[in-house]
């Protein structure tokens, strides 16, 4: 094995530095993250000395580290020698996040993946994480495996901020992100099919269409009080619970529709009330098909589709991207962009729709 200094030219005479690694015929390179200067003047010339032996420095010390990992030493760096597993356990019992579920899904998977064998990074190769990745979409579907291996990579990531991994081998792996809106929305007509089909829970069915003509999701709907409902201005203020504290659009104000507006007139509530008598999520889940069944409407559709048909009615009937992303409370305009093919296929039907005819040209 060896590790070398690598210079590659940038403009203006500048030089970025990379450390090589050779390792069991592999070869990855990483960034020292130093540049050296155009040597213009002494200063500049004495600097990139400086810079020249901190990268020798850091090249001795991985060289140590990768040394000390394959004859299965404890080698005297600051980079731990823990099994591989053992960091992304340790990722995933600190992990603080919405989504533990997943976090635990994934490093479930990871264990059948490699059989539960402790191994040392220099056997965590970008094959090692390919491989899983094609495990996940081997076993599962639609975009779970996309973000399994996410939280995968954000365990490599953690293991080389704690100083335990010299490197993420993941972070240059893309994955497949699957579409699944098209099937999934329901359009202002069928919308109104359903506002007119009666529902065995009226409140599932209220809240509901409350969410197709407000883009709210159903842990926000349920929580909902009379407080975030401002009845002379006909406005809703309130903070998305599933972002709050991690995007900078997790405070929503939003015109009310008048239908959205009807919706709140049929019960009466105060300031400290929630405005929806809502059953638990499961429940509410099972209400739906048989809901959309008496509404002749053959689609799979959940709770968070209302919110779909939300934006993407929205554009089909002339909104830009830039007011559905902030009426839709994106953090960017690229979680709305996915949107624009829906409406783009939705226009193409309705031409197909139409009648044809069959001129006659003699």
């Amino acid at each position: 094995m060896g590790i070398t200094i690598e210079k590659r030219k940038l403009q203006r005479g500048r030089v970025a530095l990379y450390l090589c690694f050779c390792f069991k015929k592999r070869r990855w390179r990483e960034s020292l993250h130093l540049v050296l200067e155009s040597p213009d003047t002494p200063e500049l010339r004495r600097l990139n000395r400086e810079k020249m032996q901190l990268a020798q420095a850091l090249r001795s010390k991985r060289e140590l580290e990768y040394i000390g990992f394959y004859h299965d030493l404890f080698v005297s760096t600051e980079c731990d020698t823990a099994d591989v597993y053992a960091v992304l356990r340790d990722y995933v019992e600190s992990y603080r996040g919405r989504d533990t579920n997943t976090v635990k899904a994934m490093y479930s998977h990871l264990l059948h993946y490699g059989r539960g064998q402790s191994f040392l990074p220099p056997r965590l190769t970008k094959a090692f994480c390919r491989g899983f990745y094609e495990y996940l979409c081997e076993r599962l579907k639609g975009n779970t495996p996309a973000n399994y291996f996410k939280k995968f990579k954000q365990g490599l990531d953690y293991g080389v901020e704690q100083r335990r991994l010299p490197e993420n081998p993941a972070s240059g792996i893309r994955c497949v992100h699957h579409n699944e809106i098209t099937k999934n929305i329901l359009t202002v007509e069928e919308i109104a099919v359903l506002a007119q089909t009666p529902c065995h829970h009226p409140e599932v069915k209220r809240a509901f269409l409350f969410a197709c003509y407000t883009g709210l999701r159903w842990c926000d709907i349920k929580i909902l009080t009379g407080a975030s409902i401002d009845r002379a201005r006909q406005m809703l203020h309130l903070t998305q619970h599933k972002v709050q504290g991690r995007s900078s659009k997790a405070v929503l104000h939003l015109a009310l529709h008048p239908s959205a507006v009807r919706l709140l007139q049929v019960r009466s509530y105060e300031v400290c009330e929630r405005v929806f008598d809502l059953p638990s999520y499961s429940y509410a889940a099972r209400v739906l098909p048989h809901w959309l069944q008496a509404a002749g409407i053959g689609k799979h559709i959940t709770f968070h589709c209302a919110r779909h048909s939300f934006v993407t009615n929205l554009l089909t009937y002339g909104a830009s991207i830039k007011t559905a992303s902030e009426l839709a409370g994106h953090s960017t305009v690229r979680h709305t962009e996915k949107y624009v093919h829906v409406v783009d296929e939705l226009k193409r039907k309705a031409v197909d729709s139409l009648p044809g005819i069959e001129p006659d040209w003699d």
